[in-house]
């Protein structure tokens, strides 16, 4: 735990700008992000894939990014949970709450101001990501009723006015995450070596049975489960004639492991694609 690599540490110098009735026009960010020792694998690429998450769930016309790496005697910082996003969420959630105060207004009121209406989806953000769907107004509008918002905020303004010792403190966050990493514009734009692609193989066996090769190898979440049902559902064929072979390089030695939530978006589609190539292979009768 002592030599492993940490996730991240970073200096952020924040400017938000906005109007006195709250909508914000502009962000800027000035990062300084400490790589440690020496680089590992992506170390100075996790401050940047923050870069295009600044912006949030919010709409503004502005942005401004920088980002200055050091070297340190520290562990080196690299990919881990999150990636460069968590610090992202952080600070543009931060600075909506610092708006708040400034302008005595609720933290809520200022998010709903500024965020992406469900109509405007598929939406173009300020950081260069397209959002293809969202409705924030009816997660938001669940979230209020369940815990009761409005009534928490006249307990806590009633505890405030009587002095009580016991005070009541309310939290308002959002977030959205960019992940499923698979060859795109985002990842040429980094010049992301690797490509992001992912390899799987389908292979029909004399006894009837299936083999599949993944390169997205599992660490837990399910992966023979899910992508047996992809398969049976391509060939139309029973679930339990279907084995994954992944984690060994002797049997898929292709493939880039399982990291950014891109098991299922990228390796999960390599599968449907090696499918598709042995249902349009000649000779073979569709499925019924």
């Amino acid at each position: 735990m002592v030599a492993a690599h940490h996730g991240r540490d970073q200096i952020q110098k924040l400017t938000l700008a906005a109007r006195r009735d709250g909508t914000v026009t502009g962000f800027k960010v000035e990062l300084l992000a400490d790589m440690g020792a020496y680089l590992r694998l992506v170390t100075p690429g996790v401050p940047i894939l923050g870069a295009f998450m600044f912006s949030g769930i919010y709409k503004f016309d502005s942005y401004h990014f920088t980002c200055t790496n050091v070297f340190t005697n520290k562990v080196p910082t690299d990919a881990y949970r999150g990636a460069g996003r968590p610090e992202a969420t952080f600070a543009i959630e931060r600075m909506m709450d610092e708006l708040a105060v400034e302008l005595s207004m609720d933290p809520l009121e200022i998010r709903e101001k500024n965020w992406i209406k469900h109509e405007e989806f598929p939406f173009d953000s300020v950081a260069g990501l397209t959002y293809d769907s969202g409705n924030y107004e009816a997660a938001t509008a669940k979230a209020r009723e369940l815990f009761d918002y409005d009534g928490l905020r006249r307990e806590q303004a009633q505890r405030r006015e009587s002095k009580d010792p016991v005070q009541l403190g309310i939290g308002v966050s959002t977030f959205t995450e960019m992940c499923g990493l698979a060859p795109s514009r985002v990842l040429g734009s980094l010049s992301y070596g690797a490509g992001g692609w992912e390899h799987a193989a389908v292979r029909m066996l004399p006894t009837g049975k299936v083999e599949v090769v993944t390169g997205s190898s599992a660490h837990g979440q399910g992966h023979e489960t899910a992508w047996s049902q992809i398969v049976a559902d391509q060939l139309g064929i029973p679930f339990d004639d279907i084995e994954i072979l992944h984690g060994d390089t002797q049997s898929s030695p292709r493939g880039l492991d399982t990291y950014g939530s891109r098991s299922l978006a990228v390796g999960g589609i390599a599968v449907v694609k090696a499918a598709e190539k042995v249902v349009a292979k000649p000779g073979r009768s569709p499925r019924t």
